[in-house]
């Protein structure tokens, strides 16, 4: 049981419903006692399993309450005719934070309808492939935090999956980054809305004298909803001051300025809050425990996982998901299908009736039908629901073949419901669904699994959502298929519009050739309204005259001699919001007469829904031609979660041919091809650059290069600052980012101009179509080369694809096609095998410089730590940077850091195009009053040298003492690269700063007992120290790798912590997450 209803609209036929089966019912606490408030789901499970699959529970003063999990009662309460969505007692709890947001709006809430036409289109095919890319950015980050798990370190499943998608959610809707993997902890936004939602849970079942007495836990409620608006109350504060770029924009641009399609409003700033907290609740909750529910099953089933090897292994090859893979990968979608059946991570909802009326005429309640009056609960237990064996034959076997097409075709309508209920269910399932399946793939394809404790037996923590209890594994690299991450591979950037919309190119029109056609639209989230705009922009190029309505406009309006193109999507079976009207108008009884009308249908929908998938398309299409209409051409049917473009494109071309043979006309059906076409000319430079930075870019100029390292302690990279002045309108804060757009180093372009045998000063003008390359531009090949494309990304399958159906010599396509085999493709990654590298080893690859240009990655900028104070140089920024060059792994060349050889061969005067990046808040140095403490290794220092910098020039004006910092350094040795030493020991002299240092390669020096290797064994060592400075009021800042420094010094601190607070590993954890993420005592920036 969820929650109970505390009135009723009508409550004229409650008698009797205490007979009705259910737990006995006491005076004062009716049957409230039967509810386990920590296990509501599964203890309302037990109930069912005890009293039937349909039961009534008693709570005094409440309107009747019963809860159904019988296939035959559901499919009648599905029907939305009869019943709405109700917000029982839990959610009313829930809406203290969420408000009206999708999920906690009341049925006849205008804001609910006007969020839902405004979000729908945000959700689309066309939306969800443009979000892909930053999907995959986050899923890197779990496979690289999995991969580099210490054999036998266990894993808390839920917990990290929830920081998956709590990230992909933030990242996808609002380009927000919470950064969960590089942290210990959760966001305090999470934790606050657990401790919510457990709440609202708890309150459902609580009788009125028990929430009078939870004093305490109502002003931790409270504190935690100040915790949710504060963080979504900053991410609207910080959108309205920094709008997205035009043609960056996100679900939360699409919230702040679409108008609704009905009437025209927008969002309020209230309800605008409700949605986003919304989002960041369902967005990551239910995904997270689906994945760890099924990550359960996987280990439990092992035919399921060889089954879903055989197909990862076939379709990826090892390789990263792209996204055109995702219609291939049909048996992990399966496997999901199958775990949200049996645990349903939105495990139950509510519905009541419009007006009094009987419920189990044709059965369902075990017995007599029931009369229901509106306020009556009605509560859909979907996990039991999903187990009812009158429609799965052995319920509680995990067997995702139940899912298979043809076998999903027989699950009759309304038995599967695990995202509620018509036009109330998950308006963001296909979004789940997506980061699910890419996912699940990476991490059957990448590890193995097994329970850290292999008596482990699933335990449930349920409430308004679910998830396994105490689910710990352990992972190990699949043998074959070790993780090399993204790698730059083509398909995890797809393409696509958040708004949903298809931007369709003006086509050059003809003279009116004196017909028409009318393109009626039936679409609630734009897929089909796309498919209409595209084929009118094609149609208007061919001098048609065209008119776009929706289908509702057609009722009786459809005349002899109209050619008619219909676009029309599903909604779970029925049609979509404007073709509901149309859909009665020619299916009813009395269907219209449309002789001389001729017809033509593109359905759109997903093949996931098997029982209604086309059922709308292909009932007008045999309406149409009932009534008399003559059809054009067969009905094509898109399926949106396959290939849906090319679904598109081949019954377009089609379409087009049966056009141009009816109305006798020649139709220029050839279609633009997506490829550079480069052509020489004699003209100057273009300077215009495009990039995906956050900020602006503007010219800096060089003042000082100099080399900070030697080699005296053994060979390392060396060791640079640079001196940047930027324009006098541009400042930095001590703690900011610099972003470099860099160029890439002379060998490697000379290397791509041999190979074609082109002239570096010849000059080009380019052509056709590319989002990377500045079509219309003209420059010479050397500036295009050094300026705007990757030319040392690792080679991608794709490519060696490509090279091997133009290669010319047999032997040497035969040594391309076995690269793609998994081992060959691994060993290419791991030398870090370029384009230009095989093509060097394979002369008679006949791939043209235009060809080679389509098949390479926009040049990115890189990112450094400003290692200055703006207190003493406000417009003038030091970098402090590693070059990166040394012989290719791959056996060919030099691999050269882009960036860093970039800025190392700059001289004074030199122009570079840099861009200002906010840094972390809480990551900036403190007033001089304050001690702080500071950690960092290599050029980690950089920024620690800004912020003593910055208290060094503060001290000078300071009346009041001056606490030092106390800095930890690690590095390899005292004469090789103890960066900045002379600075730091006159800042020591001044009493501005102790320096503990740490020489990796001559730990003799560090401490007596060569116990002292690295920053962090410096920092245990000197712990007394660190703890009198916390004392007083220090920060820890840290600045180190991720993979490396970041979490040693953690572990250190946490150590510490535990040792002098005399603290257990647990309360020591939790100690340090506090100073992390409340505090901020302890911040870290971390780089990869």
């Amino acid at each position: 049981m969820i929650g109970t209803n505390n009135t009723s609209e009508n409550e004229a036929d409650t008698s009797g419903v205490e007979d009705l089966p259910g737990p006995k019912a006491y005076p004062l606490i009716g049957t409230a006692y039967s509810v386990d408030p920590n296990n509501i789901v599964q203890s309302a499970t037990k109930l069912a399993r005890k009293h039937g699959r349909f039961y009534r529970q008693v709570i005094p003063g409440t309107a009747p309450f019963y809860v159904v999990s019988s296939f035959a009662l559901v499919d009648e309460l599905s029907d939305e005719s009869r019943f709405h969505k109700l917000v029982h007692p839990a959610l009313q709890v829930v809406r203290n934070f969420a408000g009206n947001g999708l999920f906690t709006a009341e049925s006849d809430d205008s804001e609910w309808g006007k969020a839902h036409r405004i979000l729908m289109p945000a959700f689309n095919p066309l939306a969800l492939r443009s979000m892909y890319g930053q999907m995959t950015d986050i899923a890197d980050q779990l496979m690289l935090k999995w991969s580099r798990t210490p054999s036998g370190q266990s894993i808390d499943v839920a917990n990290d999956f929830t920081r998956l998608t709590l990230d992909t959610i933030a990242l996808c809707s609002f380009s927000y980054r919470f950064n969960s993997f590089y942290t210990e902890g959760f966001h305090p936004f999470v934790n606050a809305m657990a401790r919510g939602l457990q709440h609202a849970g708890r309150n459902a079942h609580a009788l009125e004298i028990q929430k009078k007495l939870d004093i305490l836990g109502e002003r931790r409620f409270q504190v935690d909803i100040s915790t949710m608006e504060d963080t979504v109350d900053q991410l609207i504060s910080e959108r309205r001051q920094n709008p997205s770029p035009e043609g960056e924009e996100d679900v939360l641009d699409v919230m702040m300025k679409a108008e609704d399609p009905v009437t025209g409003e927008k969002l309020s700033d209230e309800n605008l809050r409700y949605q986003l907290i919304t989002f960041l609740i369902a967005g990551h909750e239910t995904t997270s425990g689906l994945l760890s529910f099924v990550v359960y099953e996987l280990i439990k089933n092992p035919r399921v996982l060889k089954n879903a090897r055989e197909v990862t292994d076939r379709v990826l090859a090892g390789r990263f998901p792209q996204y055109e893979d995702l219609k291939d990968l049909g048996y992990i979608d399966q496997i999901l299908r199958e775990g949200l059946r049996l645990y349903p991570t939105a495990p139950a909802y509510a519905v009541t009736p419009y007006e009094t009326t009987r419920i189990g005429e044709g059965g369902g309640t075990a017995g007599e039908p029931v009369t229901v009056n509106p306020g009556d609960t009605l509560l859909v237990l979907l996990g039991h629901m999903h187990r009812d064996p009158a429609v799965w034959s052995n319920p509680e076997e995990f067997r995702p073949e139940r899912f298979e097409f043809e076998n999903a075709k027989n699950i009759p309508h309304n038995a599967w419901k695990p995202f509620g209920n018509g036009e109330r269910s998950c308006l963001g399932r296909a979004f789940a669904m997506q980061e699910a399946t890419m996912v699940l793939a990476l991490l059957i394809q990448h590890f193995e699994f097994e329970f850290a404790d292999q008596s482990y037996e699933l335990a449930m923590l349920d409430g308004l959502t679910s998830k396994p209890k105490d689910l710990l594994i352990n992972v190990s690299p699949r043998r074959g298929f070790p993780y090399h991450g993204r790698g730059g591979e083509y398909g995890t950037e797809a393409g696509g519009s958040i708004t949903g919309e298809e931007k369709i190119e003006d086509l050059s029109s003809v003279e009116p050739n004196g017909h028409k056609l009318r393109l009626l639209i039936g679409s609630n989230a734009g897929t089909s309204r796309n498919h209409a705009k595209k084929l009118a922009a094609f149609a208007h190029s061919q001098g048609f005259e065209t008119e776009l309505a929706d289908l509702d406009d057609a009722v009786d309006n459809l005349q002899s001699g109209d050619v008619v193109l219909i676009a029309t999507s599903s909604y779970e079976g029925l049609p979509p919001d404007n073709a509901k009207l149309f859909y009665k108008w020619l299916t009813s009884g009395d269907s219209p007469e449309l002789g001389g009308v001729k017809y033509a249908v593109i359905g759109s929908g997903n093949s996931e829904w098997a029982e209604t998938f086309q059922r709308v398309p292909s009932v007008i299409d045999h309406a149409m031609e009932a009534a008399g209409a003559h059809r054009l051409i067969d009905r094509g049917a898109v399926d949106v979660r396959g290939d849906y473009l090319a679904d598109f494109a081949e019954w377009e071309t089609l379409l087009w041919q049966a056009i141009s043979e009816y109305f006798d006309l020649e139709i220029d059906n050839e279609s633009e091809t997506d490829a550079v076409q480069v052509k020489y000319v004699d003209e100057g430079r273009a300077d215009a650059l495009t990039t995906d930075s956050e900020g602006e870019f503007v010219e800096g100029v060089v003042q000082e290069i100099v080399k900070l390292s030697t080699s005296a302690d053994g060979p390392i990279n060396d060791k640079f600052r640079v001196d940047i002045e930027l324009p006098k309108h541009v400042t930095y804060s001590t703690g900011d980012y610099l972003e470099v757009l860099p160029r890439n180093p002379e060998g490697s372009v000379n290397r791509v101009l041999n190979h074609f045998s082109l002239s570096s000063e010849a000059r080009i003008e380019l052509g056709g179509n590319s989002t990377i390359l500045p079509v219309g531009q003209v420059m010479t090949v050397k500036e295009l080369l050094s300026t705007y494309v990757e030319l040392s990304a690792p080679i991608s399958k794709k490519h060696i694809d490509i090279l091997q159906r133009q290669c010319m010599c047999p032997p040497e396509r035969e040594m391309l096609q076995k690269l793609l085999e998994p081992s060959s493709f691994d060993a290419l990654l791991n030398k870090r095998t370029s384009l230009i590298d095989l093509l060097e080893q394979y002369p008679s690859v006949g791939l043209s410089f235009d060809e080679y240009l389509s098949l390479l990655e926009p040049l990115r900028a890189r990112r450094y730590s400003i290692s200055s104070s703006s207190s003493v140089s406000p417009n003038r920024v030091s970098l402090t940077f590693s070059r990166l060059e040394s012989p290719a792994w791959s056996g060919r060349g030099v691999f050269s850091g882009v960036a860093s050889n970039y800025l190392a061969a700059q001289n004074q005067g030199s122009k570079v195009l840099v861009s200002v990046v906010s840094g972390n808040p809480h990551f900036r140095p403190d007033s001089v009053d304050r001690p702080m403490v500071l950690v960092g290794a290599g050029t980690g220092i950089a920024p620690l040298r800004a912020f003593i910098e910055e208290r060094a020039a503060a001290a000078q004006q300071s009346t009041s003492a001056v606490e030092p910092a106390l800095l930890f350094f690690g590095c390899h040795g005292p004469h090789s690269d103890f960066l900045y030493r002379e600075e730091l020991e006159d800042w020591e002299e001044k009493g501005l700063v102790e320096v503990r240092t740490a020489f990796s390669r001559h730990p003799e020096l560090n401490s007596p007992q060569n116990s002292v290797k690295y920053v962090q064994d410096k920092l245990y060592e000197n712990r007394d120290e660190v703890m009198d400075y916390l004392s007083r009021g220090a920060r820890i800042l840290v600045c180190g790798d991720a993979a490396k420094v970041a979490p040693a010094v953690r572990s250190t601190i946490r150590a510490i912590v535990e040792e002098y607070l005399s603290l257990d590993k647990d309360s020591a954890v939790a100690a340090v997450e506090k100073m992390e993420r409340e505090s901020f005592t302890y911040v870290t920036d971390a780089f990869s």
